[in-house]
């Protein structure tokens, strides 16, 4: 997408119940579906019953799919970590949804270390949301 605008929203999440690999594989299927549709990119992790997402793409695309989001009962206590322009262009273009689940430790990217054997996603901000997506970005091929 050289030369165009990049829409992005990030964002945290609790899970609405407790999620299974099952439940996560079918919701991840649907994303990818529903993001490569509309040419959406992005990164999802899940840790600890908690998303950080990442989705870019054209505004008015990320914008509906992120209202949805919003209404589904999968997610609880959603916090918008960042909405607008994304000054860096897409950062995980290779991706429909890029996913990762850090189940514990050792799914932790290279260089990352838990705090008291848990890694809390709801304390990032902005730019530290986007560092952790990347690293976990950098630690899979893409699919």
């Amino acid at each position: 997408m050289p030369g165009k605008i990049v829409f992005q929203v990030l964002y945290t999440s609790e899970a609405g119940y407790a999620f299974t690999r099952d439940d996560l594989a079918l919701l991840l299927a649907g994303a990818r579906r529903r993001n490569a549709a509309v040419d959406l990119t992005g990164m999802l992790v899940f840790a600890q019953n908690l998303f950080l997402q990442v989705l870019e793409g054209r505004a008015e695309d990320v914008l509906a799919t992120f209202a949805r989001i919003e209404v589904d009962s999968r997610h609880k206590n959603i916090t918008t970590l960042f909405r607008g322009n994304a000054p860096a262009g897409r950062l995980f273009a290779e991706w429909a949804m890029g996913f990762q689940l850090i189940a514990d430790a050792d799914d932790l990217p290279a260089g990352l270390v838990r705090v008291h054997e848990r890694i809390n996603l709801a304390q990032f901000d902005h730019l530290s949301a986007l560092e952790f997506l990347s690293a976990c970005q950098r630690s899979l091929a893409p699919a």
